[in-house]
């Protein structure tokens, strides 16, 4: 654990510097020389905030990238188009940390300045619920189930652990959630305070496990 928190140290400090925070043609260094990621774009997923921070790839691996990105990813890569990402990527789940990004591996990398080491604690201010089909679990940066993500393109997310004490949240399970968020178009993401299968039915998260 100790060992991973000074990597992790590491590379934040290290891609944070300003003498890196420029084009990839300014880098002393390759991106594309890191592990590489490609797959094709399913959706991109906004937080309960609002913020669009993660991309979902139709192979299942979970794409986790700063706000700040967000404008110049949706603008270049459309859906079922391809997306590589250079990162980090778990040990134990599909989830990469992006440190850099591009179309394709043949194409010039555009360098991450401030990547997402951790996972974000911004909440919407919009009470709302929602119900969907379990796509996959919500992944933190490393790797820990923190709520699910629906076929809808529904964000409910739960603190750590969390998934853990209702076993039917699996794949292909419907899911109904309430508590604040963001609803853009036809997608909602929230902070799941009651939680159940039918919207009518939603029980309090246990108390000692809320955030």
């Amino acid at each position: 654990m100790q060992r991973r928190s000074l990597l992790l140290a590491s590379l934040a400090a290290l891609v944070a510097s300003p003498a890196l925070a420029r084009s990839p043609r300014g880098l002393w260094f390759d991106p594309t020389q890191l592990p590489s990621y490609t797959g094709r774009l399913e959706r991109f997923l906004m937080d309960p905030a609002g913020e669009v921070t993660r991309a979902l790839l139709r192979e299942g691996t979970q794409i986790i990238f700063p706000a700040s990105e967000a404008e110049a990813l949706t603008s270049t890569i459309q859906q079922d188009q391809t997306l590589t990402a250079y990162g980090v990527r778990a040990r134990t789940a599909p989830v990469v940390i992006m440190l850099a990004w591009a179309r394709n591996d043949r194409e010039p990398a555009n360098f991450v300045a401030n990547p997402s080491w951790f996972a974000s604690d911004r909440r919407g201010s919009e009470e709302l619920s929602l119900q969907g089909r379990i796509r996959a679990p919500l992944l933190s940066p490393q790797g820990e189930p923190m709520g699910v993500i629906t076929e809808e393109g529904h964000l409910v997310r739960l603190p750590v652990g969390m998934n853990e004490r209702f076993d039917w949240l699996r794949p292909g399970e419907i899911v109904a959630a309430a508590g604040l968020g963001t609803r853009r178009e036809e997608s909602v993401a929230l902070d799941a305070v009651r939680l159940g299968r039918e919207p009518d039915k939603l029980e309090p998260l246990p108390e000692e496990n809320r955030q």
